[in-house]
C-alpha cells in the first residue's frame, strides 16, 4: 500500500501547480478546519427551513471526527508524508502533527454529506463533490498519504449511516 501512496503522492505534487489553484486548494483544506465549513454549511441549511438535514450532518461530522481522532488514530496511526516533497505554495501554515491515519478532514466531509443526503438526496450532488475536493486538497498540501484519504472518506460515510439507522433527529 505505501508503495502506492507514494506513487500517487508524486504524481500529486510532482505537477506543477498554478498559483491560484494551489492557493484555492490550502485555502479550502484551511476552512475544513475543525469542521468550519461544514457548521457553515449547516448554518444555511437550518436558516433555510432544513433544520433536520442540518442536525443529521452535524451530529455525523462530529461522531466520524472523535471516530478518526480520538480512537482510529491512536489505534493505526502512522506517519505523514515528508514535507520536502510538497512544493513550499502547497503547504500548510500550520502542518498537523498526528497521526496521518485516517484523514479527519476526509472522514468529516463525507460523513456530513452523507448525514445531509441521508435526510436530502438532493444535496448530494453539492456535498460530494466538496468532499471530495477537501480529501483531494489534503494530498495536495501533503498532509496525508492516499490511502489515509480513501480511509477517512469511507469511516465518515459508514459513521453517518450507522447514525441514521440507530438514531432519528427530533427537530
Amino acid at each position: 500500500m505505501r508503495r502506492g501512496d507514494e506513487r500517487v503522492a508524486r504524481a500529486v505534487n510532482g505537477q506543477h501547480g498554478h498559483p491560484v489553484l494551489d492557493r484555492a486548494g490550502v485555502g479550502l483544506s484551511t476552512f475544513a478546519n475543525k469542521g468550519v465549513l461544514w457548521f457553515s454549511i449547516a448554518a444555511v441549511l437550518a436558516l433555510t427551513g432544513h433544520r433536520r438535514a442540518a442536525v443529521r450532518g452535524s451530529l455525523s461530522l462530529l461522531a466520524a471526527s472523535a471516530t478518526a481522532n480520538l480512537v482510529v488514530k491512536r489505534m493505526l496511526g502512522g506517519p505523514r508524508p515528508p514535507l520536502d516533497t510538497v512544493q513550499q505554495a502547497r503547504r500548510l501554515a500550520d502542518h498537523p502533527a498526528s497521526p496521518s491515519f485516517p484523514s479527519g478532514h476526509s472522514a468529516s466531509a463525507f460523513a456530513f454529506a452523507t448525514g445531509v443526503t441521508l435526510e436530502l438526496p438532493w444535496m448530494g450532488f453539492v456535498l460530494y463533490p466538496l468532499a471530495a475536493a477537501v480529501a483531494a486538497t489534503r494530498l495536495l498540501v501533503g498532509a496525508h498519504w492516499a490511502s489515509d484519504v480513501v480511509g477517512g472518506a469511507t469511516l465518515g460515510s459508514v459513521v453517518a449511516v450507522v447514525g441514521s439507522a440507530v438514531s432519528k433527529p427530533k427537530c
